[in-house]
C-alpha cells in the first residue's frame, strides 16, 4: 500500500507530504510501516508553502518489470515558494521483484525507487530532480492512474480540486493533453472531491470497456465531512 503522510510547516500552518510504503500479510489486518519512498525535489522548511503530494497508487510498467508511481513534484527555486516551479505529473519507478522481497523479507523496508529525468538512473526518489510529463496539466496535486486492458494504454485522473481532468497514455512516460471529465464548479456547493478507477473485473485494478470512478463528494457549504457522500461515475469507452 501507498500511503501519504504530512510534516507539519510550523511558520506557515500547512504541511509538506511524502508518499510511502506499508505491507500486510495478513489481508489487510495490520501494517508494517515500510518507509518513504517519494520526496519533492524542495528540501523540508518549517515556513515553506503547503506542498499536496496526493495519494497515487503503484502502476505495472508497460513491460511488467517495474512498478510505476506518479506525483507531482517541487523543483527546488530557492525560495519556500513553489510558484511556477511545479512539475504537475511526475514519475518514479522501481523493481517489482525488489519492491515485494524487501516488503515481505526478514527485514521488512521500502526499496530505493529512482524518479524519471534523463533515464531512469540518474534521480532518487526521496528528493531528487524529475521531468514534467505533461507541462499543460494543471496543478492538482492527486493523480490517480490505471491501465486499461481494452483499450491498451494508461488512463489518467487529474484532480484540481472543484475538477477532474483525463489524461492518457500507452508508454506510461508520454501523455495526451487534458480533456475535462467532471466540472464540481457547476454544482450548486462547488463540492471538492478526492477520485480513484475502480475496474468491474476480477482485478479492480485493471479497467475494461467500462469501468467506476468512485469519488468523495465534499460540500463546500459549511457541512463538513458530515455532509459528504460517496459517489461513483459509470464510464464507457468508445
Amino acid at each position: 500500500m501507498v500511503y501519504h503522510a504530512e510534516i507539519p510547516t510550523i511558520t506557515t500552518q500547512s504541511f509538506y507530504s511524502v508518499l510511502a510504503l506499508a505491507s500486510s500479510s495478513n489481508g489487510g489486518k495490520s501494517w508494517t510501516d515500510l518507509g518513504e519512498i517519494i520526496r519533492t525535489n524542495q528540501a523540508y522548511r518549517t515556513d515553506m508553502d503547503g506542498f499536496d503530494i496526493g495519494d497515487s497508487t503503484l502502476v505495472v510498467s508497460p513491460d511488467a518489470k517495474y512498478f510505476y508511481i506518479y506525483f507531482p513534484d517541487w523543483l527546488a527555486n530557492g525560495t519556500t515558494h513553489w510558484g511556477n516551479t511545479v512539475t504537475p505529473v511526475s514519475v518514479a519507478r522501481a523493481s517489482i521483484g525488489e519492491v515485494i522481497a524487501a516488503a515481505f523479507g526478514a527485514k521488512p523496508h521500502a526499496v530505493a525507487f529512482q524518479k524519471f529525468y534523463a533515464g531512469f538512473h540518474l534521480e532518487q526518489g526521496l528528493g531528487g530532480y524529475s521531468k514534467g510529463l505533461n507541462p499543460t496539466t494543471q496543478y492538482g496535486g492527486n493523480l490517480q492512474v490505471a491501465y486499461n486492458g481494452n483499450l491498451g494504454r494508461y488512463q489518467m485522473l487529474i484532480n484540481a480540486g472543484v475538477v477532474l481532468y483525463y489524461s492518457e497514455s500507452v508508454t506510461g512516460l508520454s501523455w495526451s493533453p487534458l480533456s475535462l471529465f467532471y466540472d464540481f464548479r457547476n454544482d450548486p456547493d462547488q463540492a471538492s472531491v478526492y477520485a480513484a478507477f475502480v475496474g468491474m473485473g476480477d482485478d479492480p485494478r485493471i479497467l475494461g470497456k467500462q469501468f467506476y470512478v468512485f469519488y468523495t463528494r465534499y460540500p463546500n457549504n459549511g457541512e463538513g465531512w458530515n455532509g459528504a457522500t460517496v459517489n461513483r461515475f459509470t464510464v464507457s469507452c468508445q
